[in-house]
């Protein structure tokens, strides 16, 4: 015969029964988190192992080709600069030295006479060098180093005769070099 149960015996095992299926349902979630916690890490472990091989493999790549130095026709300068923007450079400060110089002995020129001088020794320069055509034209150049000489407040107007007035009072080093 079984023990007759009171009421609050009733509710005692409900209350455990209760509590043993939100214990379960604690537990199972728990497992499903480190479950996909494991599958995330073996994945993860997948990824950084072909990362690391790929890593290793384009270092060792990096080490043979720095060891051989040079290729024929390279250097290693290369950087900021290419070739075509040193010719240009060249270009440019040439024209601005022997214009500046022409300027001098020409004090009232016009824009469009300083325009054609700078062209004149800007070709020069790349004649000299066995490539006689510009990288660049006159008139952008000077509107250019005019409009950064108004940036920086060395003349009020942005007018040639303003420019062309600041360039001859300053002299040809401040004059060359602050109107880059």
């Amino acid at each position: 015969m079984q023990p007759t149960l009171t009421q609050s015996d009733v509710y005692a095992i409900n209350a455990a029964e209760a509590r043993k299926r939100d214990l379960r349902l604690e537990i199972a979630r728990i497992k499903g988190q480190l479950d996909a916690s494991a599958a995330l890490s073996r994945a993860a472990a997948e990824v950084n192992s072909a990362t690391l091989v790929k890593k290793t493999a384009l270092e060792q790549e990096l080490v043979q080709l720095e060891s051989a130095g040079a290729a024929p026709g390279s250097s290693d300068d290369w950087g900021k600069y290419s070739t075509v923007e040193v010719a240009a450079q060249d270009e440019r400060f040439y024209a601005k030295d022997k214009g500046y110089d022409w300027l001098v002995y020409n004090p009232l020129a016009t824009f469009e006479e300083t325009v054609a001088e700078c062209e004149k020794y800007m070709l020069e320069q790349r004649t000299a060098f066995g490539r006689p055509w510009l990288l660049q034209r006159g008139e952008g150049l000077i509107r250019e180093w005019q409009a950064n000489a108004v940036a920086r407040g060395l003349i009020a107007e942005d007018t040639w005769p303003s420019f062309r007035d600041w360039l001859l009072s300053v002299g040809k080093e401040r004059a060359v070099v602050s109107s880059l």
